[in-house]
């Protein structure tokens, strides 16, 4: 399959992901597994790359705009096998002068040296985990570092890069508004130029969730979940962070350009076990997903088949609300101009009553060319899009 005529000048951005990590985290449900071998490493980093090789052969792509390598924990990777995905990449497709190359790191699985020869292999963006720089709430949250190793991680990371991230989770009983100050005033004193803050959820099938169901641990009430959320916002406004999605705040041009893809509904790649895309092929957008299993992913790579397991064509509805669940997380909104040239009056105008009415309520902002959330929407996010497509 080929993608379709009216996508090849768009650039494409490519997900890796890495299913890896050293240890689970209690409230974790991303597809990883936590495993230490270097055998079942290098299998995996072999298979990877065959991987990618065997999907961008289906495409017809003019170029590659982002590439992130995510988990899991990426920076469990050898150097070399990043520098053969990458090398791999820039030789045989056209790259933007300016790509961002994205991989995540855990504060406990990286010496500053391998740092630096991520970097030399062609990695020019860090994302680091670190969640808290607290014992108390590393404790809480199932890291498996300690605060001084968060510090250090952290220095290593500022002194090594221009454009990198530190993420931090928020909202949890052993949490407190002094903590979060502390753990924002630290990335600021660092000079970091991107802070994701994340509302912990309790996801089903997670230890945290069970945890919930048996009444070992608490969800913090929703007043302290919009305090904690206007704190962070209020505090880094002042050091000029602009929120331009619901928890990603950046400094002037640096915003995660491969996360702004799929908020913007762009084309994505995703490779590796369990990695989704979202694909257009003869004037048809496709949502992909390949194999979760492990060992099923590697046996179609082995056997030489295509490694999807789903490829289930989007209805222009089903294109409509996913381009409201990404579109309304950033603070730009999305383009009614876009909207009207991709989908018929007969899908929009349902949508366009009740998009009226969520205005009337406070809960919208339009104006002639965007659609975006208030102020007090941006906390009902989820209620809003369940009440536009159902």
């Amino acid at each position: 399959m080929k993608l379709k005529s009216e996508t090849q000048d768009q650039d494409l951005s490519i997900y890796i992901h890495w299913p890896f990590c050293k240890s689970k985290c209690p409230y974790c449900d991303f597809m990883s597994v936590p495993k230490t071998d270097p055998k079942e490493y290098d299998e995996v980093e072999f298979l990877l790359l065959k991987d990618l090789v065997a999907s961008l052969q289906e495409l017809e792509i003019s170029s590659v705009r982002t590439i992130f390598f995510g988990g899991g924990t990426p920076s469990l990777m050898s150097v070399r096998s990043i520098s053969k995905i990458l090398n791999f990449i820039t030789k045989n497709y056209k790259t933007d002068s300016d790509i961002e190359i994205s991989l995540e790191a855990n504060p406990a699985t990286f010496s500053k040296q391998k740092l630096k020869e991520i970097k030399e292999a062609g990695v020019n963006r860090l994302s680091l985990g670190i969640q808290s720089f607290l014992d108390k709430n590393l404790r809480f949250l199932g890291r498996i570092y300690n605060s001084e190793q968060a510090l250090k991680a952290a220095e290593t990371v500022a002194k090594m890069f221009s454009n990198y991230s530190f993420d931090f989770i928020y909202g949890y009983q052993s949490q407190t508004i002094n903590d979060l100050q502390k753990d924002l005033t630290k990335a600021v004193d660092f000079g970091c130029p991107h802070i994701s803050c994340y509302q912990l959820t309790f996801e089903q099938g997670t230890p945290f969730f069970q945890s919930l169901q048996n009444g070992k641990i608490k969800q913090i009430a929703e007043a302290q979940e919009v305090e904690f959320f206007k704190h962070i916002q209020n505090f880094l406004k002042k050091f000029s962070f602009n929120r331009y999605e619901i928890s990603n705040y950046a400094l002037k041009n640096f915003e995660s350009k491969h996360n702004l893809g799929y908020w913007r509904y762009q084309n994505y790649l995703g490779v590796g076990p369990s990695a989704h895309s979202r694909l257009a092929f003869n004037n048809q957008k496709y949502e992909l997903k390949k194999f979760s299993d492990i060992n099923k992913w590697k046996s179609y790579l082995y056997e030489n088949l295509s490694t999807y397991e789903e490829k289930n064509p989007l209805t222009d509805y089903e294109q409509l609300e996913e381009i409201f669940i990404m579109g309304l997380r950033l603070s730009e909104g999305i383009s009614i101009k876009n909207l009207r040239s991709r989908f018929s009056e007969n899908i929009l105008n349902p949508i366009w009553k009740k998009i009226d009415y969520l205005f009337d309520e406070n809960l919208l902002e339009k104006s002639q060319t965007q659609i975006k959330l208030s102020e007090i929407g941006t906390l009902k996010q989820n209620s809003i899009v369940e009440f536009l497509f159902n």
